[in-house]
């Protein structure tokens, strides 16, 4: 079954602004925390995603704590890296655009709590204070209390962030480091918030420039495409997820054309600096080589360029590593 929002059945658009201030923004934010409400309201878990986050596998035996994963020597059983049974506390669980995957692994929620936490990837359980949370959050979001500190605010986004930490204090919770979850959380403690694993729920630093999740040998259950540059555009996103194998939804006519390939190449006279400073003991990573490296890519990038030029060629780049 296919699910329609609310604005979809109105027959409303959005007006393709990416700034969270647009008009249509605003409302869709309102939008998406109501259904979120009610969809708790009826009991249900609700993982809360964002259009641009590739589902790599179910989350389910992490955010549940279900099935062989959670049990002693599974993935997520007691002793394991990111064990599962510690955030069941958590009422309301987010990701972050921190940077350092590593650093976030070793500090949990110490470290989650000194960056923005990322509504993108977010899951709220039916508990007592899940729901109230939900009904503030999207209150504080279509209809902020005159003169509170919610009125200016541009996105659902904002007003977590502003509602989980204490006015003028940072970070405004009590994050324990390693702890799974962050306690005093919303006015001093009326919900418990879990910190969502950034190996597992990866930003788009963290998956596509850094690939934390080879470096730290695991297995991510979501990759959010932030951090794509280009205005993050769907045009930018979309190719983030088309480099690393992770776009196939391309019709035909992506595919249609003509087109020049341009291979990346060690240029000769980079190849001879390595050499150099190898042979004389010396590590190669220095400015010369880097300075050679950068002639040596940008002539390569020239003549590629020229080449499509002629040949009434598109010029696809090789992956920028």
């Amino acid at each position: 079954p296919t699910y329609v929002t609310p604005m979809a059945k109105e027959g409303a658009s959005l007006d393709g602004s990416n700034q969270h201030s647009s008009g249509s923004w605003k409302r869709f934010a309102g939008m998406r925390t109501g259904e979120v409400l009610r969809m708790v309201r009826l009991g249900y878990s609700v993982l809360h995603t964002d259009i641009d986050v590739v589902w790599l596998r179910s989350p389910e035996p992490y955010l549940m704590c279900s099935g062989e994963a959670s049990r002693p020597g599974g993935e997520h059983g007691p002793g394991s890296r990111f064990e599962c049974g510690p955030l069941l506390s958590a009422d309301v669980a987010v990701s972050s655009d921190n940077m350092s995957p590593g650093r976030d692994t070793e500090g949990r929620a110490s470290y989650s709590a000194g960056g923005t936490f990322n509504t993108g990837i977010l899951f709220l359980r039916p508990t007592v204070k899940g729901r109230a949370f939900a009904e503030e959050w999207h209150a504080n979001v279509v209809s902020p209390p005159p003169g509170s500190r919610y009125v200016s605010l541009t996105s659902d986004q904002q007003v977590f962030n502003h509602m989980m930490r204490k006015p003028r204090q940072w970070p405004g919770v009590d994050a324990p480091h390693g702890s799974a979850v962050m306690r005093e959380a919303w006015d001093g403690g009326r919900v418990t918030l879990g910190s969502l694993p950034l190996a597992l729920f990866l930003n788009g630093h963290g998956y596509f420039v850094q690939r934390a999740d080879l470096r730290l040998k695991v297995s991510p259950f979501a990759v959010h495409a932030t951090y794509s540059l280009d205005n993050h555009d769907g045009v930018a996103k979309r190719q983030r997820f088309r480099e690393a194998g992770l776009w196939l939804a391309d019709g035909e006519e992506y595919f249609r054309g003509r087109f020049l390939a341009l291979n990346a190449s060690v240029p000769p006279a980079v190849a001879a600096a390595l050499g150099a400073a190898r042979s004389a003991g010396q590590s190669p990573n220095h400015i010369g080589v880097h300075a050679a490296a950068l002639r040596g890519y940008l002539a390569e990038l020239r003549d590629a360029l020229a080449l499509a030029r002629a040949m009434k060629r598109k010029l696809i780049l090789p992956p920028l590593q």
